[in-house]
């Protein structure tokens, strides 16, 4: 959610820089409160740039592409303070646009929002959550990507917030893992220290694998991450038994179907 919104507001800023652009060469337009606030997007782009190079969110390779764009909204701006400066001297432009500038303070407000509701809400989940989650994909040695589950009120949320304003430390929980093949009698297996399968029977996991199944007819197979003390599973059905391309992903809470997630 934060990462799109950050995604967002290098194109909704462009935007913005070509819209005062155009406005500039407009009759009644106010010109000098206009170059203010052609200077404070100036000032929102390099702070959305910061964002972007801060870490707070993991960005990697997609800075390549938000780059050029923050640059261009910069050369935009710039081009729209030269018109306007040139405009100036040519005419003195006294006559305020008052409906202009309310339009001005709307457009400051739309990135300032923008950023800081869903900033404001991964903030709050993450110091709220009774556990986080952490995935990696890994796709050669260019992609590596991270995915964070944040569990609250009994609820998957996926967050994107890296960097936390308030100290709040955890412990490392434990998980157990399951393989559930499809069969006529359904086969629930697990891994000992040394890897070794072992069939097992549990009746929660049982319950579980079976509600998915419902909810993937053609699934073959499954894996399940079991967290008993919260009593949170994560099944992934696959098309294959032990195999084979993904399906889906479902949350459960004390062995009730909850929402589907991505990791």
């Amino acid at each position: 959610m934060l990462k799109g919104a950050i995604y967002g507001n290098v194109y909704i800023l462009l935007a913005i820089s070509i819209f005062l652009l155009v406005s500039v060469f407009k009759e009644k337009t106010d010109l000098p409160k206009t170059r203010k606030f052609v200077i404070i997007f100036m000032l929102f782009n390099f702070f959305s740039l910061y964002l972007c190079n801060s870490e707070i969110v993991d960005v990697g390779w997609d800075l390549l592409m938000l780059q050029p764009i923050s640059l261009a909204s910069f050369v935009i701006h710039i081009v729209s303070i030269c018109c306007i400066h040139r405009k100036i001297k040519k005419s003195d432009n006294a006559d305020g646009n008052k409906q202009g500038i309310r339009n001005y303070i709307i457009l400051c407000m739309i990135p300032v929002m923008v950023f800081l509701v869903p900033y404001l809400y991964e903030l709050y989940v993450i110091n709220n959550c009774d556990y986080l989650l952490k995935y990696n994909y890994q796709n050669g040695w260019i992609q590596s990507d991270d995915t964070y589950i944040a569990i609250v009120h009994n609820k998957p949320v996926t967050i994107t917030l890296q960097k936390n304003l308030f100290s709040r430390y955890g412990i490392s929980t434990r998980e157990s893992r399951y393989s559930v093949v499809y069969t006529d009698d359904m086969e629930i297996s697990a891994r000992d220290s040394v890897n070794n399968k072992i069939l097992t029977e549990n009746d929660s996991i049982g319950k579980i694998a079976l509600d998915a199944k419902e909810r993937s007819s053609v699934a073959k197979g499954a894996s399940i991450v079991y967290f008993s003390e919260g009593k949170y599973a994560i099944v992934s059905l696959m098309s294959e038994e032990n195999y084979g391309a993904q399906l889906r992903e479902c949350f459960y809470y004390d062995n009730t179907y909850v929402k589907d997630v991505s990791t």
